[in-house]
């Protein structure tokens, strides 16, 4: 089927949706170029003609608005619109014009602030969310429980994937916006540079999952290659650490001597956030991509050092 299968990636250009393009070629797929300039995912008659035009046959959702916990807790009504306007439009008119494979992309964040760990699927709606993402988590939610009713409903191939923290090729760096990961490399590259200290937010005591975003493309191809008798699963990531034992990490590939300041003034978000990996285990994939490898921090660092 791959040789021939048309697929649409929303937000291709971006650190994941690039991630999955530059595999699935790899893999042959027959891949519809489409621009960010080109189409404006919010804008329901626009997907809808888009879709109806190209038809493809696998739609993959990695397009929408994401960041740090700062810019979550700030701009909740932003997160919720936009990631919900792309996801729903994405689904109603794959499901009208046939698409016979739908892979939305969802997060951890989904899971309630206070889930057992490491977190299972049926974790979801359990409890409240975590405040400074909820806006994001919110609109996650809704699409994949459209997805489910489609699923469950009309017998479809229509599955959610929700990843641990990811990072990687094509990552945001922009310390306004950026997740702890590449906010963290650039805190400590900048430091190293100036002599200076580096400011981490919070205590530094919570936990992270960490999930190379070309392992998420492996994920995708491999859920592309099978049929899922789950509706959304968890997608765990290699490496689960603490920020300040991931300070220490950074703070010796980037060969900084200088001194780390924990901010307690600034939140830290969920103290605890790991993914149980049991599903995905069970067909037969897991991470592979760990952050000490040659292929995770060490090589995530040159990136950086070059863009």
């Amino acid at each position: 089927m791959k040789d021939r299968a048309r697929v649409f990636i929303s937000g291709q250009e971006g650190m994941v949706g690039s991630a999955i393009f530059n595999l699935l070629k790899k893999k042959k797929f027959n891949i519809l170029s489409c621009k960010r300039s080109e189409l404006d995912l919010t804008n329901q008659k626009q997907v809808k003609d888009w879709i109806k035009k190209k038809k493809p046959d696998i739609v993959i959702n990695a397009a929408g608005r994401v960041g740090g916990i700062l810019d979550n807790s700030k701009n909740k009504e932003e997160y919720i619109y936009i990631n919900a306007m792309i996801g729903l439009n994405l689904v109603k008119s794959s499901f009208e014009n046939n698409v016979k494979k739908f892979i939305n992309l969802s997060s951890a964040c989904v899971y309630p602030k206070k889930a057992s760990q490491p977190i299972e699927e049926g974790a979801l709606l359990t409890s409240f969310l975590e405040p400074t993402n909820e806006g994001y988590a919110l609109a996650k939610i809704l699409v994949l429980k459209y997805c489910e009713y489609i699923n469950l409903k009309y017998k479809k191939n229509y599955i959610t994937l929700q990843p641990a923290n990811l990072y990687g090729y094509g990552d945001n760096f922009d310390l306004k916006t950026s997740h702890v990961l590449p906010a963290l490399i650039k805190k400590f590259h900048i430091a190293k540079q100036n002599n200076k200290i580096v400011e981490v937010w919070g205590t530094g005591n919570p936990e992270r999952e960490f999930l190379h975003v070309n392992d998420l493309a492996e994920a995708i191809y491999f859920c592309l290659s099978k049929r899922i008798n789950h509706t959304f699963i968890n997608v765990g990531g290699a490496d689960r650490i603490k920020i300040k034992e991931l300070c220490s990490l950074i703070k010796k590939i980037t060969n900084f001597e200088g001194k780390i300041f924990y901010n307690k003034k600034y939140p830290d978000g969920v103290l605890k956030r790991n993914l149980s990996n049991k599903i995905l285990k069970k067909y037969g994939w897991k991470a592979k991509i760990k952050l000490q490898s040659k292929e995770g921090l060490e090589a995530y660092y040159e990136y950086f050092k070059r863009v």
